[in-house]
C-alpha cells in the first residue's frame, strides 16, 4: 500500500465517521473536474460535509467499489451493490446501499446507510395520534387481509412495516418478508432478499412463500401487476399482509391500485387499512428551532440548522363496511375523501398541525412536508 492510498483510506474513514456522528442517511460523492465534493443527507436535507483535493474523485471511487465488490474497471454504466462501514474501517458493522451513476465529469456515487437496530422499531414512537395508532392495531390483529403503508420515497414507510412486524411477534405465527435490500435484521423474521438478476423478483418468491406455510407476510414494495396480484391472492386465502405503495396519501392508493389493474372487488374484500405518512423535522432541543442568524452562539447539536431529528405525520384510513360498498361501487377520490373529513380521518397536512400546535416543529416544515 502506497502512502497516497493510505491518505486516500483515511480521507473516506473520515467521512463515514462523521455521516455516522450526524445520523446520516445517505452519503453523495460527487465528481467536478477530478474533485469529489462530499455531501450528507440528515434529516432529509442534503448539506456538504467537505471536498477532496484536486484529482482525488477516481481514487475514492475506486475505494469505494472495492469496498463494495463492484467491477473498478466499469465507469460506462451504473453498478449498484451493497457494503458494510463502521467507525473502525477493519470491524464495519452498518450495512449500506451503494450506487454508482457515470456523469458528464465522472462517477457520482450514493450510499444508503441503512443504519437501523430492532430496537428503535415501537410503532408507539412514530408519530401516530392515539386514534391513528388504535386503528393500526386493531387491523394488525385480523387474521387475514392487506394492509398498505404509502408515501414517496424517504418517508419511513419500511420502519413502519418493521415496526408493524415487531408488533406482530409473539412466537406463534410465522412472519416472512421479501425485501429489496434487507434493511433491518428482525430475529424472528424469515426475511427473503430480491435478487432480480437470478430471476428471484418479488412476485417469484411470494409464489414460493405461499407454500411455507406464512401466517404473515411482508412485502417490501408493490412495484407492478404481478405482484400486487399475488400478494392479493395471498390476503384472499387467509394471510396477514402487509406491503408499502407508492401513493400521495391514503385515498389516492385505491387509485393507484386500480391503475395497476386489481378489480374493485379484490380491492374491496382484502384491504382492512391504508395509511400514509411523511417525516417532518422537529426543532432542536437546545435551539428550539431558531438558526445561525437568530443565535449568538453556533449550536452543535443540530449544527445551526435548528432541527434535529424527524417523526412521522399519518393518515390512517380503516376500511370499514361502508368504504367498503364504496370501493366496489367505483366511487370517486373526490367521494372518498369527503367520507374521510365527514368521518374525521385527518389528513396529512392536519396531523402536521397537530404538531405545530405541540410547539415542536414550525409551520414552513408543517406545510413542506404535508403538501
Amino acid at each position: 500500500m502506497t502512502e497516497q492510498d493510505d491518505v486516500i483510506i483515511h480521507f473516506w474513514q473520515d467521512v463515514v465517521n462523521r455521516a455516522l456522528q450526524t445520523r446520516a442517511s445517505d452519503i453523495h460523492v460527487e465528481p467536478e473536474y477530478g474533485v469529489s465534493h462530499i455531501r450528507l443527507r440528515v434529516d432529509g436535507r442534503l448539506k456538504k460535509l467537505t471536498s477532496s483535493p484536486s484529482n482525488w474523485h477516481e481514487r475514492i471511487v475506486s475505494r469505494i467499489k472495492i469496498l463494495a465488490r463492484l467491477d473498478i474497471a466499469e465507469k460506462r454504466l451504473p453498478q449498484d451493490g451493497q457494503m458494510l462501514i463502521g467507525y473502525q474501517a477493519n470491524t464495519p458493522t452498518i450495512d449500506c446501499r451503494i450506487s454508482t451513476l457515470p456523469t458528464l465529469h465522472g462517477e457520482k456515487i450514493v450510499l444508503r446507510i441503512l443504519n437501523k437496530s430492532d430496537g428503535d422499531l415501537n410503532l408507539n414512537m412514530l408519530g401516530f395520534t392515539d386514534k391513528q395508532l388504535s386503528d393500526l392495531k386493531h387491523a394488525l390483529s385480523c387474521q387475514q387481509g392487506f394492509i398498505l403503508v404509502t408515501g414517496p420515497t424517504g418517508s419511513g414507510k419500511t420502519h413502519t412495516l418493521y415496526s408493524c412486524l415487531k408488533q406482530l411477534m409473539d412466537g406463534t405465527k410465522n412472519l416472512t418478508s421479501i425485501e429489496d435490500p434487507i434493511e433491518v435484521q428482525l430475529k424472528g423474521v424469515n426475511q427473503v432478499h430480491v435478487n432480480e438478476k437470478a430471476g428471484l423478483r418479488f412476485d417469484t418468491a411470494l409464489r414460493a412463500l405461499m407454500r411455507q406455510d406464512p401466517d404473515v407476510i411482508m412485502v417490501g414494495e408493490i412495484r407492478d401487476l404481478k405482484t400486487a396480484e399475488v400478494a392479493f391472492q395471498a390476503a384472499e386465502t387467509g394471510h396477514l399482509v402487509l406491503a408499502t405503495l407508492h401513493a400521495n396519501d391514503a385515498p389516492s392508493a385505491l387509485w393507484r391500485l386500480k391503475q395497476l389493474g386489481i378489480g374493485l372487488d379484490q380491492l374491496a374484500n382484502n384491504l382492512i387499512c391504508i395509511t400514509a405518512q411523511r417525516l417532518v423535522r422537529l426543532f432542536c432541543h437546545r435551539c428550539a428551532g431558531k438558526s445561525t442568524l437568530e443565535n449568538e452562539l453556533p449550536c452543535s447539536i443540530c449544527d445551526s440548522t435548528g432541527f434535529k431529528g424527524r417523526t412521522g405525520i399519518h393518515q390512517v384510513l380503516p376500511i370499514n363496511h361502508d368504504l367498503r360498498v364504496m370501493i366496489e361501487a367505483g366511487a370517486t377520490l373526490t367521494a372518498i375523501n369527503h367520507y374521510c373529513r365527514s368521518s374525521q380521518i385527518i389528513n396529512l397536512q392536519e396531523s402536521a398541525q397537530i404538531l405545530v400546535g405541540k410547539g415542536v416543529t414550525s409551520q414552513d416544515e408543517a406545510m413542506r412536508y404535508a403538501a
